[in-house]
């Protein structure tokens, strides 16, 4: 999928059942059964939640200064004052007050941060938790409060409580609601509940039942309403003991749900029974829980979830839930990862299997190379060190070791220096072994490159130092579309490092034209798992000038990134988001700046709000955002705003009026590919041309992964009469999108000029006209065709032929005579031949401009 919720209708659906809708209460909300209420507790709780350790208690109280105390170190939702805490000697937990909540929750009431504390009793700031949805089938708790049931004080539990009534998930209720019914609006408590001296807490639920009947969640009935909705994959890994990191293999019941990043670890698991796995789609897993039953006429407590938190890593949090069972420890081994020479090495992954080779665990070196990693006792098992670059037999271990040092095989090194007239210059380089390397298996949650690659760096200081086994390696320097690509076969020994210069030359001319990719995702997006650093230098090292962030829901700022690579005479960083529905599609919202403590950073809140309402808060942003249409066209309305309404190809006009607003303007027409693989959207955008709107299509990459998708396929270029990326603004980006004079890009740099010099965007006479069209590629890119396009009808195909360039390019200049009436409108589309390899292997070379309309 594209983006963000891909979910189909018939995944969601494994969440819900109609067994659970049921009739609508009584005028009085009972049915007399059940007058008992939920008990409220205490709006603070314990004064001092983080003496818990010093007292040997776990206590349960309110923030009311959160000086001192670390936030999340993924940076998206943030302790405020008012929100709740848990913590003990060994784990700190941060429930969220009742007030709107960031993310896709929305209500409150849930989980903010998991941490373990310090000697002191203070979080350790490690926390990467992002979110979870705690849900009965598609609806989830909207407090009405959220307080203290048990300080802790007394040396017995502490408790957190948030009592509510189950409502419909804001972002998925409006769209998929009306396919079950009507939901019952059950009173629930839900209680974050910690023990002293544990390492675990638990999530107890208590529901008020006031009909005559049972309530069934699953326990009974095959379907399964209880769910576990995590948006967690953005900063961690999901791993499971039964397939490891492996998440495209997990399936059926699997004992726990952990994850494990950067930050503590912690994983899910129900206390009676298995979790069910349901779905895993754009970042999104859910899994079912075994379901309960609630008594008729009653207040039925159960606890539904536990929660067990380790330190850093999935050795530690095996460890943890080996120490939460009572289940006799693991034996450690210990020792250090060393490359062939002896040296210690940092950050090498340490895999565990037994010999049956059933995946065990992993750890990671610090940065000493030290690693200890734990295996059953009395057991031989089977090591085996990863470092990208480096090769490692496995080593068996015997059943008493508990010291082993592992040792790469011999390696090599490549040094790339990269210039331009003897300067150093941001690149792309990508390492192809001419004999294939073993996949990594995907247990190990560890992931090659694709393409046969072993590396591909983004060195935007232009040194890259990369390890290599000995052998022939195939190195490729490149910087984009505008840039000739050194392609050269190397062979190193085994303890040899090795020097290649390349100093590329620039062989298409963009004098005056920057070029801009406004749909970015970095791992503030639930389905992005890219550090946003590393997103920038995958664009500036494949040589785009202006890329923009577009978070699902969030705002992010790319220019301070740029500043702090110090790369900011190579590009310019534009803040925006994408506006994510679950209902009528996807929009960028360009620019939007971030707004620290406002609801998702900035983002417009869409939920609740008619396309033209959420069109309206736009306008109303002081930004005065441009409104782009991302992936208008597509199999699901969740994504695509004009398949959502229904848009008709040939008249423009939407099957449903209803969703219907042209307050928009510009259209995402090329998303990730060129104008052959995006005809529907292309289609939709040449009818709302012909009925008279003057729009602007626009190219972005759409850009997830930049493992698999890279940054700036296509592209947007506008003619900014200058190359200093230092003289932009955000607002000026903004006004050379609205004002039409651009060309969307996909490796051929094209330009365009009517009479009078008349560029896209502008207008020419009704009749006989000539347009001046040239065409510039690379060498290693070839121009094929050129497509003139009127009213969405192809009249003219001309072959591209080569002029001769100046330096190393391709130059194709073509002088198109084209007979327009008036209110036509022309665009032209150039097309490559073959593909964009060895850059992007699959990428379709391409060039549109955007229309010149015609007068009387």
């Amino acid at each position: 999928m594209r983006g963000f919720f891909g979910l189909g209708v018939a995944a969601l659906a494994l969440g819900c059942s109609s067994e659970s809708v049921s009739p609508p209460p009584d005028d009085d909300g009972t049915t007399g059964c059940l007058k008992e209420e939920l008990e409220v507790g205490d709006p603070d709780g314990h004064p001092d939640p983080f003496g818990a350790k010093a007292a040997g208690q776990a206590r349960a109280g309110r923030l009311v200064d959160i000086v001192g105390i670390p936030q999340p170190i993924h940076g998206r939702q943030a302790i405020e004052p008012g929100d709740f805490v848990l913590a003990n000697e060994h784990i700190a937990v941060v429930i969220e007050d009742k007030d709107l909540s960031d993310g896709y929750g929305r209500f409150g009431g849930e989980v903010l941060a998991i941490d373990r504390v310090g000697e002191d009793g203070q979080p350790l700031g490690q926390s990467s938790y992002v979110e979870t949805l705690l849900g009965i089938g598609f609806s989830a708790v909207d407090p009405t409060s959220v307080t203290v049931l048990h300080d802790g004080s007394d040396g017995g539990e502490a408790a957190v409580r948030v009592i509510g009534v189950t409502k419909a998930i804001p972002f998925i209720g409006n769209s998929l609601g009306p396919l079950f019914g009507t939901v019952r609006p059950y009173e629930v408590a839900l209680d974050y509940v910690l023990d002293p001296g544990a390492e675990s807490f638990r999530l107890r639920m208590s529901l008020a039942n006031r009909e005559s009947e049972p309530v069934d969640f699953g326990e009974i009935k095959a379907a399964k309403d209880e769910i576990y909705g995590f948006f967690q994959g953005s900063h961690n890994q999901l791993v499971t003991a039964e397939y490891g990191f492996a998440l495209d293999e997990v399936q059926g019941f699997v004992d726990f749900a952990g994850y494990v990043g950067k930050g503590t670890s912690f994983a899910w698991r129900a206390p009676d029974g298995p979790l069910s796995f349901g779905i895993e789609q754009s970042g999104f897993v859910l899994f079912q829980g075994p379901g309960w039953l609630a008594d008729a006429c009653a207040i039925t407590t159960e606890d539904r979830t536990e929660v067990i938190v380790g330190e850093i890593g999935y050795d530690s949090l095996r460890e943890a839930m080996r120490r939460v069972d009572g289940a006799e420890p693991w034996r450690a081994i210990s020792g250090r990862v060393l490359d062939d020479g002896g040296a210690p090495l940092a950050g090498a992954h340490v895999h565990v299997r037994d010999l049956d080779n059933v995946y065990l665990s992993r750890t990671v070196t610090d940065a000493s190379g030290n690693y200890t990693v734990h295996a059953p006792p009395g057991e031989s098992v089977s090591l085996q060190a990863q470092l990208r670059g480096y090769l490692h037999d496995a080593v068996d271990v015997g059943a008493g070791e508990t010291s082993v040092d592992l040792s790469f095989l011999p390696s090599s090194k490549l040094v790339v220096n990269a210039t331009w007239n003897g300067a150093p210059l941001p690149v792309r380089v990508q390492v192809i072994p001419t004999q294939a390397l073993p996949a990594t298996p995907p247990e190990h949650g560890v992931l090659d490159e694709v393409d046969g690659r072993l590396h591909q760096e983004f060195a935007v200081t232009g040194t890259a130092s990369l390890v290599v086994p000995p052998g022939e390696h195939r190195v490729l320097v490149s910087r984009g579309y505008e840039w000739e690509l050194s392609d050269q076969l190397v062979t190193v020994a085994a303890g040899e490092s090795l020097t290649v210069d390349v100093d590329l030359e620039r062989s298409v001319d963009t004098t005056g034209v920057m070029c801009a990719d406004f749909h970015i995702h970095s791992f503030q997006s639930a389905d992005s798992p890219d550090p946003i650093d590393h997103k920038v230098k995958g664009a500036i090292a494949d040589g785009l000038d202006i890329p923009v962030s577009s978070e699902h829901e969030w705002v992010v700022d790319f220019q301070p990134v740029i500043e702090s690579l110090g790369l900011t005479q190579w590009a310019f960083g534009m803040p925006s988001s994408e506006l994510t529905t679950f209902e009528y599609g996807h929009f960028g919202v360009v620019p939007l700046l971030p707004q620290p403590g406002a609801y998702n950073n900035g983002a417009i809140d869409w939920v609740g709000k008619t396309p033209a309402e959420t069109f309206a808060a736009v306008d109303e942003r002081p930004e005065k955002p441009a409104l782009i249409v991302n992936h208008p066209s597509g199999t699901t309305g969740f994504q695509a705003y004009f398949t959502a309404t229904l848009l008709d190809e040939e008249t423009g006009e939407p099957g449903k009026p209803d969703l219907w607003s042209e307050n928009f303007d510009a259209v995402e027409v090329f998303n990730d590919s060129g104008l052959d693989q995006n005809g529907p959207a292309a289609a939709h955008f040449y009818g709302l041309l012909n009925k008279g709107r003057k729009l602007v299509a626009i190219g972005s990459s759409d850009s997830h992964k930049l493992r698999t998708s890279p940054v700036g396929f296509p592209r947007t270029c506008f003619p900014f009469g200058h190359d200093d990326p230092t003289q932009l603004s955000a607002s000026i980006v903004r006004d050379a999108v609205l004002s039409g004079n651009s060309v969307v890009t996909g490796g051929l740099f094209m330009t365009v000029a009517g009479p009078g010099g008349a560029a896209p965007g502008g207008s020419v006479s009704a009749g006989a006209q000539t347009f001046d069209v040239t065409v510039q590629t690379p060498s290693w890119i070839q121009a094929q065709e050129l497509e003139v396009i009127v009213r969405g009808v192809v009249v003219t195909t001309i072959p591209l032929t080569e002029s001769a360039p100046v330096g190393a390019g391709r130059l194709y200049e073509a002088a198109v005579p084209v007979t327009l009436a008036a209110g036509d409108w022309v665009m032209f589309h150039a097309r490559g031949a073959g593909d964009l390899a060895p850059l992007h292997p699959g990428k379709k070379p391409f060039a549109v401009s955007n229309p010149i309309y015609v007068g009387g």
